[in-house]
């Protein structure tokens, strides 16, 4: 078994353009993705232009996002994931860091293990596809019952400070980890450890593992159809196109959409280059 550990934040760009990389090593390898949550912005003040500051906050913050909402459009071209910064104001005076978001993660991981990586995901997309001001508790809530996750629970963990404690605990491992720029992975093998401090791809990974089972691992292909299709949608009810193509090989995202059309009607919709599992 690898083990892939993310140092991340929700609202990063970034990692959301790898999730198309990381459905392909899912579906070629027997791959344990874990996430490590490491606070993107602390403090957004500490980001903002000085000289905007002086004519005052929501003024500064605002230029604060559009700034934003240009670095995540040019992220779009990594890898082609949907970004959507139409309206983008993430942070205000109310609302002036990311960890909240890391927060919640924790308290969701907290809450339920086993649909932790779907609230990632399903916040990621609320952040930058939906262009939603997650770091709100009341959108962070939406994302939770999205989720289907109890949502009692999760704000028992959010509120009395277990989360906080687990969220600590990352952000000490990331910093005794020298990790000081995100995203960045530990891929695990045995008793072998890489730390990828940089952005790679898929064949990157591949030659990292490969080396560090001195050859013994190798990518599989995935076997294929429409049974083993929908148990993915199952683990992934909401995903988009692009990875579906990376994940199964599909030679392009118009024969994922081909395959989809063959597919019981009602099992699943189709919309803006995702799919939702009903």
């Amino acid at each position: 078994m690898i083990r892939i550990t993310t140092f991340t934040d929700p609202m990063m760009g970034l990692s959301w353009e790898y999730e198309p990389t990381f459905r392909k090593l899912e579906t070629h390898f027997q791959i344990e993705f874990r996430y490590i949550m490491s606070v993107l912005v602390p403090d957004v003040y500490r980001l903002v232009n000085p000289e905007d500051l002086k004519i005052g906050e929501e003024f500064a913050l605002k230029r604060y996002n559009e700034h934003l909402a240009k670095i995540y459009e040019s992220e779009e071209a990594i890898s082609g994931m949907p970004i959507n910064m139409a309206g983008f104001h993430l942070f205000s005076p109310e609302h002036t860091s990311s960890r909240p978001l890391n927060l919640a993660y924790k308290a969701a991981q907290l809450t339920d293990k086993s649909k932790a990586a779907l609230f990632l995901y399903n916040l990621r997309y609320a952040t930058v596809v939906e262009c939603r001001q997650t770091t709100k508790r009341d959108e962070i809530l939406d994302v939770v019952r999205k989720s289907k996750i109890d949502t009692e629970k999760f704000l028992e963990h959010y509120n009395d400070g277990s989360a906080e404690n687990a969220l600590n605990h990352d952000l000490i491992l990331t910093k005794e980890l020298g990790i000081y720029t995100l995203p960045a992975y530990l891929v695990q093998c045995d008793d072998k450890n890489a730390l990828i401090r940089i952005l790679i791809g898929y064949e990157d990974f591949v030659s990292i593992i490969q080396e560090m089972s001195n050859g013994q691992i190798l990518p599989q292909p995935p076997k294929f159809c429409a049974e083993v299709f929908m148990e993915f949608l199952d683990k992934h009810p909401l995903i988009s196109l692009l990875e579906l193509q990376e994940a199964f090989d599909f030679e392009n995202v118009d024969a994922v959409r081909n395959f989809i059309n063959t597919l019981p009607k009602g099992c699943c919709t189709l919309k803006n280059d995702f799919v939702f599992q009903k």
